[in-house]
């Protein structure tokens, strides 16, 4: 009887084991596989039970008991880390401990999706082998605010949906806010975000551009040109469009934003005159003006000055060693220092400038006028007055202007005969009284498709826009790319690293070795 008992354990492996083996050689046993599993364990659990007693006499009953207590605290620990990770599914928590949270929401679009006032609905189509990185970032927006419902579908195994929504191609987000549909075929933060803000805004923003002095052309894709910038604002839902100041003679309506892009050229006095009219009834003005290296902006410049931006007549040269490292020379001065505003709030890039001159807020206290600087240079830089720029290039004390140096300053200006328009809602907050808004920056360089491309720059170019816009929920919000995160060495330090590690450390190891076989002999 006992030699029946114990066919049943090797009969129970054979069981465990049959579905796995038959499965290799291309055969299916009959019934559901999990009643093999099922019979198999039974199989195992029954000799044992049958046979305890012998079991027990076998190993011992002192070692059984010990056996059983470490079987019951085996028993508990699988429980706690059961219940932990039952508890960290329903609730879970994650940590983002990488450079620049790259794998955690943007503040701004955490910001935008808090303020959000009815549901959004996100559809992902994508197939279920492919859905990775892109599903978990829509769950970080639900998780974000209750108004997200985000529903992934595979259009391979429902393509009914997939017929009702014209999907072509995956992957594809469908984001709607009632009757209002955005359809876009990237998963990433930049995209759906920027498609949230398309479907929760009523119309699009104009930015218009000045020419006719020689400005920087959106058209234009050669180095020198602002079409990288046209496509940025577009990404940012702007619509972009050009005019001729001097022939028009003053702003065309919808303009929320005007852009001076660098002009190569004064500005007449009926350009000047439109645009300080439109600033003081509120509008939004970006200027780029260039150093004087070909010729002098007076009018424009005593515009600014009206503004309390005052811009020098100098070329900001930059000889720090984070200007050597990134490769470019003291012509172009690199700004890692933004005092705090909402253009540069949580802003933690450098940006490039190239042959700029320094614009600083004015000193002038006047009524109705509110200033500031926006970007400052390193230490190891400086005003240089001599345009001619004549070798040796240095500082000279009393004549130059030492760093840090301002490259872009701000002014609000209160409209004096405005007043906010009464809110439908009483319960809502007072409008705000309007304001004209200009921004100045000494170089237009730093926008063009050769420098839009460097760290910081076309974040603080579209960022300078939405706060001109006030779209405060559009800044920053574009992707984030991997940071450069290479190691610069000098050859001294090279020359360091290479003895400690290829000499010193093995050779310290080699020491201690003959140390230790010398006193063991």
């Amino acid at each position: 009887m006992k030699r029946l008992l114990d066919l049943l354990t090797p009969l129970g492996l054979l069981a465990l084991l049959a579905p796995t083996a038959a499965s290799r050689f291309g055969k299916t046993l009959p019934g559901n596989p999990s009643w093999w599993l099922y019979a198999g364990l039974f199989l195992v659990v029954l000799h044992v039970v049958l046979r305890f007693e012998d079991i027990t006499k076998a190993i011992g009953r002192r070692q059984m008991k010990y056996g059983a207590n470490s079987f019951v605290l085996v028993l508990v620990v699988i429980g706690i880390l059961g219940t932990a990770n039952y508890l960290a599914f329903r609730n879970s928590k994650k940590w983002d401990l990488t450079k620049g949270e790259r794998y955690s929401l943007a503040p701004e679009t955490k910001k935008l999706l808090s303020g959000l006032s009815d549901d959004i609905k996100i559809t992902y189509f994508q197939k279920a082998s492919n859905v990775g990185e892109g599903d978990d970032r829509l769950k970080e927006y639900a998780a974000a605010s209750s108004r997200i419902k985000t529903e992934f579908i595979d259009p391979i195994a429902n393509p009914a949906r997939a017929r009702d929504y014209d999907i072509t191609a995956v992957p594809t987000l469908v984001i709607e806010r009632g009757a209002r549909r955005e359809k876009i075929q990237n998963d990433s933060e930049q995209d759906i975000t920027n498609a949230l803000v398309k479907v929760t805004r009523n119309g699009q923003k104009t930015v218009c551009f000045v020419t006719g002095e020689g400005e920087r052309d959106i058209d234009d894709s050669a180095e020198g040109g602002f079409s990288g910038a046209r496509t940025a604002l577009g990404k940012s839902q702007y619509e972009t469009k050009k005019f001729v100041l001097l022939q028009d003679g003053k702003i065309p309506e919808g303009c929320a934003v005007v852009v001076v892009p660098g002009p190569q050229k004064d500005l007449l006095p009926p350009s000047i005159d439109a645009l300080r009219g439109f600033v003081k009834g509120g509008g939004k003005l970006l200027v780029l003006i260039e150093p004087e290296l070909k010729g002098a902006f007076p009018n424009l410049q005593a515009l600014l000055k009206e503004w309390n931006l005052e811009t020098a007549k100098d070329v900001v040269l930059d000889v720090s060693l984070q200007s050597q490292l990134s490769g470019t020379g003291p012509l172009t001065p690199l700004a890692a220092k933004y005092p705090y505003h909402e253009i540069t709030r949580d802003f933690r890039y450098a940006t490039a400038f190239h042959t700029a001159r320094s614009v600083k807020a004015g000193s002038a206290a006047t009524a109705g006028l509110h200033s500031q600087s926006l970007v400052e240079t390193s230490d190891q830089s400086w005003g240089e007055t001599d345009l001619a720029l004549k070798e040796p290039v240095q500082f000279d004390d009393g004549k130059d202007t030492k760093g840090p140096v301002s490259l872009g300053a701000v002014t609000t200006l209160e409209v004096a005969s405005a007043e906010p328009q009464p809110s439908p809602d009483p319960t809502a907050p007072p409008a705000k009284k309007p304001e004209g808004r200009v921004v100045a920056y000494g170089d237009s360089d730093w926008a063009t498709n050769a420098f839009l491309s460097f760290p910081g720059n076309q974040d603080l170019f579209v960022n300078t826009v939405a706060w001109l816009a006030q779209d405060v929920d559009l800044i920053s919000i574009r992707a984030k790319e991997p940071d450069d995160q290479r190691l610069f060495l000098t050859k001294e330090q090279q020359q360091n690293v290479f003895v400690l590690s290829l000499l010193f450390i093995p050779g310290a190891f080699v020491i201690l070795g003959i140390l230790s076989w010398w006193r063991r002999r």
